[in-house]
């Protein structure tokens, strides 16, 4: 839920809880001493009401802003007793709605600063991204016209194996339905042509296949990329940590304080091994970024569309009778509480004898 529906629903409780107070506070007839005992009674009770409304919308907008449950509880019954006690005097009922709102607000700030930084970010140097969930109703939509529907169409990703990749897996299951996992460390497609046959005699009678490529990125509360705060971790962590010692090695590699390493002999860290082979061609590229970070994850997009498309050309005949849509470009990760984005660079329709049918970036 938004942060903003949230406020809308508190604001919404709360005037509830308080009109037939402010009603009777306007009446000629009513004294505002409140010296009728039953009446004092009564206006307590709307105050506990209204009490309970600030704990849970401040329950509520804490755990929004991405503060710990702990933390929920003891803040929100903090302000509960505050906004009870507060409000005891009649006078003081417009600061009732004060009190309710106040911990909204105050984690209204906090989620704010925290997306302003990230999203600020984002903009600036992964200008084009979507919101995860925004780009699937987009590849849903713009493939229409090719005869590719929710039904007929199987998602076949070539993502990190990363817990935080599995967000836009997760994505585009809830539109198509279960997907097919190509990817390894860093998303690059280690299923290969095998994996891609696999899948492709798995599509649907005459459907067809969307094959989804991203390296991922983190960008963390502060606006920092290449790390990203993690659930349950005091402390953020690199991301893609795979692509961040792919990095170090080629620059290593570059310089000459490293030695170029032989193909693997054994499946020990033989996945890790080719992501650094594959990136090897774009060390200088790297050596010379402003923004190291933010250019990894694009030279790693790079060398998977390479890798990508010389699959689906070896592979595209498994596809019976229907196309094949890829899609690729860069997953960003984000901190909890927010939403992920995707950054398409490309996005292809191609039928089953590799010839391209339509450049579709434009549609997203």
């Amino acid at each position: 839920m938004k942060l903003s529906a949230v406020l809308l629903i508190g604001l919404t409780a709360t005037s509830s809880a308080f009109a037939p107070t402010q009603h009777a506070v306007g009446r000629a007839d009513v004294s505002l001493d409140m010296a009728n005992g039953e009446r004092r009674a009564k206006m307590k009770k709307v105050l506990k009401s209204a009490g309970k409304v600030a704990g849970a919308f401040g329950t509520i907008a804490l755990a929004t802003a991405g503060i710990p449950e702990a933390a929920n509880a003891a803040k929100a019954a903090k302000a509960t007793k505050e906004v009870v006690q507060t409000s005891l005097d009649i006078k003081k009922i417009g600061g009732i709605a004060a009190g309710a709102f106040g911990i909204g607000l105050i984690a209204t700030k906090l989620t704010g600063e925290k997306e302003n930084e990230t999203t600020k970010k984002i903009d600036r140097v992964f200008n084009g991204a979507m919101k995860s969930k925004d780009l699937v109703n987009s590849v849903a939509s713009s493939l229409k016209k090719h005869g590719f529907t929710t039904s007929n169409t199987l998602i076949a990703t070539s993502f990190c194996v990363d817990e935080l990749s599995r967000v836009n897996e997760k994505d585009f299951a809830e539109v198509f339905g279960p997907t097919f996992n190509m990817g390894g460390l860093a998303g690059f497609p280690m299923a290969g042509v095998t994996g891609f046959g696999a899948m492709a005699s798995h599509i649907p009678d005459g459907g067809n296949c969307v094959v989804v490529f991203a390296p991922h990125v983190g960008v963390d509360s502060k606006g920092n990329v290449g790390t990203v705060e993690r659930v349950g971790r005091a402390n953020g962590g690199a991301c893609c940590g795979s692509a961040v010692a792919a990095s170090g090695y080629v620059a290593g590699v570059l310089s000459g304080s490293t030695e170029k390493a032989a193909p693997p002999t054994e499946p020990l860290d033989a996945g890790q091994s080719f992501v650094g082979s594959l990136l090897l061609p774009h060390a200088a590229r790297l050596d010379k970024a402003p923004e190291k970070m933010v250019e990894l994850p694009y030279a790693i997009y790079d060398a998977q569309k390479e890798f990508i498309d010389k699959i689906v050309k070896v592979g595209c005949g498994n596809v019976k009778d229907g196309k094949i849509a890829v899609l690729g470009g860069v997953q960003i990760n984000t901190p909890p509480g927010m939403s992920d984005y995707f950054l398409p660079l490309s996005f292809e329709v191609v039928d089953n004898k590799g010839k391209k049918v339509e450049d579709m970036l434009s549609a997203l």
